[in-house]
């Protein structure tokens, strides 16, 4: 039978769409070139960070404000906490930067925050060395999420919803003409058709929607797995918050799965697919950068000796916006890309607002920062 929707991906922004065209009553086929949840995603990860901060932006802050009450209301449904909150610290080496910016917006949208000075910051938060820090920003409502089990957890509501899943099944080739997209086509030639199309199929969206030419640069993004080598009690979920040095460029998780931290890097990565061109490890300046930040903010987690690297890809767009949208002269066809490695946080709003385009041509969520057209004449 004929869906009413094909969604290329499988990640997270798929699975999320799929959720919420089928709750709206839709027929749903989702593909995807591997698993779901699939280790080499965007998402493909144990946790990511969930945060309201995004300096002075405040629409990003006004998303992350809009997708909260979705990720607690999926904390219920789901019958598991995908979305775990216990708060976010951000250390600041200087005033009048980030950490204040996002201060500022956070008190005139009257969000729960607090600016702690070094004092306080020792006394809630001991494991941190305030000497190179000029004050801290804590935000009650920010967390982190279960990456991976978010996206199996949502694959696996829309199918109760009626959601069809097709692993395996790598899209290669879309087929359209001045009528829209007639179909996809995969890599043993099958034909998959629908009257509309989705495509989120995170750095994979880009070569496959090659006609469209998005400016969707495809990097490497390093991450770092480490055991503290002491005292691994204080540093679980309740003691200790996911934190970030915005100036360092670095953000990091509590104890979350085997006794291992994570930390990631805000920065945009080298391009490249890491299951493409044999990169399997983070590099050594990688290792040595994360070891000097912690040596500097967290000394007691500097010694690590046990440690797991990872590589993951994120497609980024030039102005580092999303892309969410229809597909420019094309009526059935839809693509949500450029989520980087931080659009997690936003998923079951991306999901909910992409079913709401296709479905009824227009959404609840402000879409002017998100279209194509943008790039036109780069």
């Amino acid at each position: 039978m004929r869906p009413n929707v094909l969604v290329v991906g499988g990640g997270a922004m798929g699975v999320s769409a799929a959720y919420w065209l089928a709750k709206m009553g839709r027929s749903v086929l989702v593909l995807d070139r591997g698993d779901i949840p699939n280790s080499a995603a965007s998402s493909g990860d144990h946790v990511r960070i969930f945060q309201l901060t995004h300096g002075k932006d405040a629409f990003y802050t006004d998303l992350a404000c809009k997708s909260l009450p979705l990720w607690l209301a999926l904390n219920d449904e789901a019958g598991e906490k995908l979305f775990h909150q216990n708060g976010m610290l951000e250390l600041a080496v200087k005033d009048g930067g980030y950490e204040d910016q996002s201060f500022k917006v956070l008190q005139e949208m009257n969000i729960r925050a607090e600016r702690m000075d070094k004092p306080e910051i020792r006394r809630h938060h001991p494991m941190f060395d305030v000497r190179p820090v000029r004050f801290a920003l804590f935000h009650h409502d920010a967390g982190y999420i279960w990456a991976m089990r978010t996206v199996a957890a949502l694959s696996h509501l829309a199918q109760k919803k009626g959601a069809k899943v097709k692993l395996h099944t790598e899209a290669s080739e879309v087929l359209a003409d001045k009528e829209g997209i007639r179909g996809v086509r995969d890599r043993h030639g099958k034909v998959w058709q629908a009257d509309n199309y989705l495509f989120a199929a995170g750095p994979w969206t880009g070569p496959l929607l090659k006609k469209w030419r998005l400016p969707l640069k495809v990097t490497r993004q390093e991450q770092m797995h480490i055991m503290p080598p002491t005292n691994r009690g204080r540093y679980r979920p309740e003691h200790f918050p996911v934190f970030a040095v915005r100036s360092a460029g670095i953000y990091g998780f509590p104890v979350h799965i085997h006794g291992f931290m994570k930390l990631s890097t805000y920065l945009v990565g080298p391009p490249g697919f890491p299951a493409t061109d044999g990169a399997t490890k983070v590099s050594p300046q990688f290792e040595r950068k994360c070891r000097s930040f912690l040596k500097k903010f967290i000394p007691d987690l500097g010694g690590f000796t046990e440690m797991e690297g990872k590589l993951c890809c994120s497609a980024t767009t030039p102005d580092k916006d999303f892309i969410m949208d229809r597909l420019p002269d094309t009526a059935n066809g839809f693509v949500a890309a450029g989520f980087s490695t931080t659009g997690m946080k936003f998923a079951p709003l991306v999901g909910k607002t992409m079913a709401e385009l296709i479905v009824g041509g227009r959404s609840e969520v402000n879409l002017h920062r998100f279209r194509v057209h943008r790039f036109r004449g780069r």
